[in-house]
């Protein structure tokens, strides 16, 4: 028995066809790559009228992740400085808690900039 053809097993068994020139064929393929979608269905969102976003990249991805981990590891210090200065406040060195203090305001302002830069990424 004969294998049906590719077009007749496709769920959208119509093609279009359209010409473009080769600067508008490659703005096409960068916009739908930009997308994480294929030209076709690229395309098809765009004839439709549906809403298109462009995925994130890897490059981006990979920022994310390493912003992570850095906001986690400024917590983790900021955790540590906290510790001095309890302890720093229960021996009774004042000079000394007054400056982890200060040093753990600082990583807290730090660690919230970094979440809210990962936010806007």
């Amino acid at each position: 028995m004969a294998k049906p053809s590719k077009i007749k097993a496709q769920p959208r068994p119509i093609r279009l066809y359209t010409y473009v020139t080769a600067e508008e064929e490659e703005r096409i393929k960068e916009a739908a790559d930009l997308a994480d979608l294929k030209v076709s269905v690229f395309l098809r969102h765009i004839a439709l009228a549906q809403q298109i976003r462009p995925a994130r990249s890897r490059q981006v991805k990979e920022l994310v992740t390493v912003f992570s981990k850095l906001g986690a590891d400024l917590n983790r210090v900021g955790n540590n400085l906290n510790q001095l200065a309890h302890q720093a406040n229960a021996a009774g060195y004042d000079d000394k808690r007054i400056h982890y203090e200060h040093t753990l305001t600082e990583v807290k302002t730090a660690v919230g900039e970094i979440i809210e830069a990962i936010r806007e990424v």
